[in-house]
């Protein structure tokens, strides 16, 4: 994704040399839309993979430690640390971390019964946090964030069982801060959505409104905030 923004950027400033401004913004509006049209597609895949990944099993290693239903399991060593994730019945139970090979934290989080229960992070093996959020039964419950690898927002909003409820943000995988307002119901695109030029990002660029996912209404703005043809 980064490729494709970088690319855009380098053929519409080499570019702006050679055109008159009608035509510059003409290709800055079409460079947008494509971008933010791809960005939003990724992250949507993005989002609904990290949703189910709560969901995948994790191979471990278990050593039985008593005669009771209580399991005990030692994550590797690292430095003079020693961390003990418990499995209850065979299942995943109480506060569980887990580290890179670099000794970094990887993740963290209790479980129940086998399954995400309460607050859950994740990090990348540099230490940036990558995920943030709550787990009912395994499933996202609650206010979700994910960050992308250089650490700023990707996107933030409810879900209700793994399905994006309600206003969100989602936000581009380059430019810190340059993000849409968005909103869900029941995981689909619904009400307005907001997306602002990307450099005035005061100044709104275009409103739209959906209903089941499907675009209603759109309204356009230039730079200077006056009405123009949305293309």
């Amino acid at each position: 994704m980064r490729n494709i923004f970088s690319l855009l950027r380098k053929e519409r400033y080499t570019n702006k040399e050679k055109m008159n401004k009608s035509q510059i913004f003409n290709l800055d509006l079409k460079c947008l839309r494509y971008t933010i049209s791809n960005f939003i597609i990724v992250l949507f895949v993005l989002l609904n993979s990290v949703g189910c990944s709560g969901q995948v099993k994790q191979e471990r290693n278990t050593q039985t430690k008593s005669t009771t239903t209580t399991e005990i399991s030692e994550t590797p060593k690292y430095g003079n640390s020693k961390i003990l994730n418990q499995y209850k019945d065979g299942k995943k139970g109480g506060l569980w971390s887990v580290f890179h090979k670099n000794g970094q934290m990887k993740s963290e989080g209790n479980y129940t019964a086998g399954l995400k229960e309460g607050l859950h992070r994740e990090w990348g093996d540099n230490g940036i946090l990558l995920l943030e959020g709550f787990y009912v039964k395994g499933k996202a419950n609650g206010l979700m964030k994910w960050f992308h690898e250089g650490g700023h927002l990707a996107g933030e909003g409810n879900m209700i069982d793994d399905i994006r409820v309600g206003p969100w943000k989602i936000c581009d995988i380059q430019e810190n801060g340059f993000c849409i307002d968005a909103y869900f119901k029941n995981g689909k695109r619904d009400g307005i959505w907001k997306i602002y030029h990307e450099q005035a990002r005061d100044k709104l660029w275009k409103e739209q409104t959906f209903k089941n996912d499907k675009m209603l209404t759109e309204k356009c703005w230039d730079e200077n905030g006056i009405a123009i043809e949305c293309e």
